[in-house]
């Protein structure tokens, strides 16, 4: 099944076209500036405090697709629906009210949503006013603003900043209906990889006043291809558990007698751990960002990111969110009921508690091997840099946060791909019902 297959069934090329038209959108909205926003002094702002890099600026502007460095109407992108989702898993593991309504059927998943929805918006008025209060602090509205228009820019800032959120909520919704794959998981697919070849560029531009970069790019790129593979393994790579239902009979006929299996993915958590770290780890960057006259402070900072202890503490702190999170999302005491009353069982193991006690302890190996490779992820990049520094005596740095990056890239697109099958396939079989 490739591209050119799919692209000859009309309601998938309708699918594919629809995709590749909301996705242009997406990337010429990042592109519209914010109206009372200076744009060169936004620049200047991101140039000098390096919060384009290394700061929250730099975690919310990968995010974006660059959206948040040109502050464009599309600075907030779907963070603040990122933050919701997380918040609503979260709640809805320890909120017996809000787990009722998701048990409910299709009817309480689409409550939830619409919670998660309005959550959204105020996580958008929150950040955005944020985001607006730190540019207005910064005397970064527009200088053709004067009073009272340097009070109401801000106000119209954070409005068409919050609408941007919305209307990328709304654009996600389109394409998960109209288009192919998760709709805010190709936006922030295609803001991830919008940036890859203007940050070519740049290296390859460089290259030509240093003849090693090249040679140091293209070990790089060997690399890549290595770390790729590894990821797509892992994330493809599931434990499965049997699962074998008992039969039983309701007037003359027979019910169950069926066998399936209960699938843990190795890389259950995703990329949300490595989100959790790289969070707890940028704070202190971005808020000695805003004080430059604290040297020593910075000196200090700079001189524990450039040590061992850097890459430790982050690898640290992705393998402990790592089983946190899943310890949240994953319940098996829940699994282990339903099983009980529906009539499952693992073959060997006793329903009930003895189940709950299996499944906790295979939950707990195959999250061990999930919390070591996202915790290698996550420091992949210094890993590879050093590597490549190491070889060729040339720092690349092609991608800010690699391992995040990488993990959503390879996620998506295998998500992406699966979709697209399904799609071809259910098509396939409809022509001999037809």
């Amino acid at each position: 099944m490739n591209i050119l297959q799919a692209w000859s069934i009309p309601d998938i090329q309708r699918r594919l076209k629809f995709l590749i038209f909301a996705l242009l959108i997406f990337v010429v909205g990042a592109h519209i500036p914010t109206p009372g926003i200076s744009s060169s002094l936004i620049a200047q702002f991101f140039g000098a405090t390096g919060a384009g890099g290394g700061g929250l600026f730099g975690l919310l502007n990968l995010f974006t697709g660059g959206a948040m460095r040109k502050f464009s109407v599309l600075a907030l992108g779907v963070m603040p629906y990122i933050n919701a989702s997380i918040l609503m898993q979260i709640l809805v593991a320890v909120e017996p009210k809000l787990k009722e309504i998701q048990q409910e059927g299709e009817e309480g998943r689409k409550r939830i949503s619409k919670i998660t929805r309005y959550l959204a918006i105020i996580f958008a008025f929150l950040q955005g006013f944020g985001l607006i209060f730190a540019i207005h602090g910064g005397s970064f509205i527009s200088p053709d603003y004067a009073f009272p228009m340097s009070v109401v820019a801000p106000l119209t800032a954070l409005l068409v900043v919050v609408a941007g959120t919305c209307f990328l909520m709304w654009l996600g919704d389109e394409i998960t209906e109209k288009g192919i794959g998760n709709g805010i998981s190709l936006i922030i697919f295609i803001g991830i990889v919008a940036r890859v070849p203007q940050m070519l560029a740049q290296e390859l531009q460089q290259a030509r006043f240093e003849s090693a970069r090249l040679a140091a790019i293209l070990l790089f790129g060997v690399f890549l291809v290595v770390i790729v593979t590894g990821i797509v393994f892992i994330q493809l790579a599931v434990r499965k558990i049997p699962i074998q239902y008992a039969r039983r009979q309701v007037g003359r006929k027979i019910y169950g007698g069926q066998s399936t299996f209960l699938p843990i993915k190795v890389a259950l958590a995703g990329v949300i751990p490595i989100i959790f770290a790289v969070s707890v780890l940028i704070i202190p960057t971005t808020i000695l960002g805003f004080f430059p006259q604290a040297t020593t402070a910075q000196m200090f900072w700079g001189s524990f990111r450039n040590s061992f202890w850097y890459p430790l503490v982050n690898w640290t702190l992705t393998f402990v969110f790592t089983f946190v999170y899943t310890a949240i999302t994953f319940n098996t005491k829940d699994i282990a009921d339903n099983l009980r009353k529906n009539g499952g069982f693992i073959p060997g193991i006793r329903p009930g508690k003895p189940t709950f006690d299996f499944l906790d302890k295979v939950l707990h190996r195959v999250t061990f091997f999930g919390a070591v490779f996202l915790s290698t992820v996550a420091i992949l990049p210094i890993i590879v840099n050093s590597l490549v520094f190491e070889i060729s005596r040339v720092n690349v740095t092609v991608f800010y946060i690699g391992g995040t990056s990488l993990l959503i890239v390879v996620g998506v697109a295998l998500d992406t791909v699966q979709q697209l099958q399904a799609h071809m396939v259910m098509r396939h079989y409809s022509g001999f019902t037809r």
